[in-house]
């Protein structure tokens, strides 16, 4: 009984070790955000891979690892598309659907020349 008890607290260490290991290493390579930096991620069609991407950027954004904002890059969305893009921002802050017309406009915003 003892042998097993000292397999599971043995387990648990290297587990909170590695979760450790992970937050610290996570922290190191953290880039600095700023208003200058932010996310655009291109969506066409259907959006059928969209949600993933979102999904995948919340989850870095979760862990600490991202602080900008985010765009949804309307590349020649349909309707079902645009839909799911609006389900998406309403769903997650910091998430924003522009067209072609308004992240280039966002673009020369941000680029200080």
């Amino acid at each position: 009984m003892r042998l097993l008890w000292e397999g599971l607290l043995t387990l648990l260490s290297a587990l909170g070790l590695a979760m450790l290991g992970t937050l610290l290493f996570g922290r190191l390579l953290r880039p600095a955000a700023g208003p200058e930096v932010f996310m655009v991620v291109p969506a066409s069609g259907g959006g059928d891979s969209l949600e993933r991407d979102l999904r995948c950027l919340m989850w870095l954004r979760s862990l600490g690892l991202l602080r900008c904002p985010v765009a949804v890059a309307d590349a020649g969305l349909d309707g079902g598309g645009r839909e799911l893009a609006a389900r998406c921002a309403r769903r997650w802050p910091g998430v924003r659907v522009l067209e072609p017309a308004e992240l280039a406009a966002l673009a020369r915003e941000q680029v200080h020349l």
